[in-house]
């Protein structure tokens, strides 16, 4: 059996840091919370991304998935989601990490009807980019939609 770990629980440790925990206590595998006061964020160059991806291979931990914070089922703009659901996708593949988590968030401001429409729209859309680059999408149960 693998084990893996979050860095949901440890923020803002450096990736060196995360991957000496890793190693060091048997794990095989990292999901790694893609948020800008992380070191692996969508924001990172190719370069850091590169050297990310050199970390992990001689750690020989893998990365299993990016948690991000894309709302699928919020109200607003869907090029502002779409946008952000991309760039965690583009992020994974270049990481060669299989999966991205979102959250649903879809708040009071809109009726449950109108937020699981938003939510199937956007990802109806991102899950094609999502086929193209090898990563597939996993909608954590959260917020305004807390069970499956």
């Amino acid at each position: 059996m693998k084990f893996a770990f979050s860095t949901l629980g440890v923020p803002g440790l450096p990736l060196a840091d995360v991957l000496h925990l890793a190693v060091t206590h048997g794990y095989h595998g990292v999901e790694l919370r893609a948020h800008p006061e992380e070191p692996v964020h969508p924001g990172i160059d190719a370069a850091q991304r590169a050297d990310a991806v050199a970390e992990f291979k001689a750690a020989g931990v893998e990365v299993l998935g990016l948690a991000g914070y894309a709302r699928v089922a919020a109200p607003g703009d869907d090029d502002t989601v779409l946008t952000e659901i991309r760039e965690l996708l583009e992020l994974a593949r270049d990481l060669g990490a299989p999966y991205v988590r979102v959250f649903p968030g879809g708040g009071t401001e809109q009726s449950a009807h109108e937020a699981d429409a938003t939510a199937a729209r956007r990802l109806g859309t991102a899950a094609e980019w999502g086929a193209d680059l090898g990563v597939r999408i996993l909608l954590e149960t959260h917020d305004s939609h807390r069970t499956g």
